[in-house]
């Protein structure tokens, strides 16, 4: 069970979740449309803004010790790095609207880079769950993107939640964090890029 945890933490790190949420996005029919190269261009601003700057803000912010660990396991290491990605996220949606991909799109990135900045802060004075943030999340654009397209997939959505609730019991039983954490993380994910497309 602990291996099982930890094999479930580390392929559901919050890092890697856009690219699962972009390979959810980009498999839907729609996009077969859009001439491929538009595809390769959003593939690459979305690991270049939402994964490999990310990255390298907080491997510097390492080097220069501004924090103790890449991994953020001290809770008020992450306020700097979660509002850093949470501005290359911001820039990550402009970048794709102008692109010409659909308005929901840059939505949801914006929405998750809300929920990046929020846990930062929360982070400051309390452990909230990274994990489920970013679980959240992908549940979320399932949901803004089945709802605007007008495809929602049972299965799908019943796939996401069975993973959220994997990994929120992955970061339960390692003690990572408390319940009231990982609903926490979960609900900002959730929330964060529904408000702002209600907003917008």
């Amino acid at each position: 069970m602990e291996l099982l945890s930890k094999i479930l933490s580390v392929v559901f790190f919050p890092l890697f979740m856009p690219i699962y949420g972009a390979a959810m996005l980009f498999s839907i029919s729609f996009f077969s449309y859009y001439p491929i190269n538009y595809i390769y261009g959003a593939w690459y601003y979305i690991l270049l803004f939402g994964v490999a700057i990310p990255f390298i803000c907080i491997l510097l912010l390492k080097l220069l010790g501004v924090i103790a660990d890449i991994r953020l396991r001290d809770k008020r290491d992450r306020l700097l790095p979660y509002v850093m990605t949470g501005i290359s996220y911001i820039v990550c949606a402009v970048i794709l609207y102008a692109l010409g991909l659909p308005f929901f799109v840059s939505l949801i990135v914006g929405g998750v880079a809300l929920a990046l900045i929020i846990d930062g802060v929360v982070s400051y004075f309390w452990k909230i769950s990274a994990h489920m943030t970013g679980c959240g999340a992908i549940l979320s654009g399932i949901l803004i993107t089945s709802f605007d397209m007008q495809l929602f997939s049972f299965p799908c959505v019943a796939g996401c939640v069975f993973v959220c609730g994997l990994v929120a019991m992955a970061r339960l039983y390692l003690h990572k964090h408390t319940p009231g954490q990982v609903l926490a993380g979960f609900f900002n994910g959730v929330l964060s890029p529904i408000l702002i497309t209600l907003f917008f």
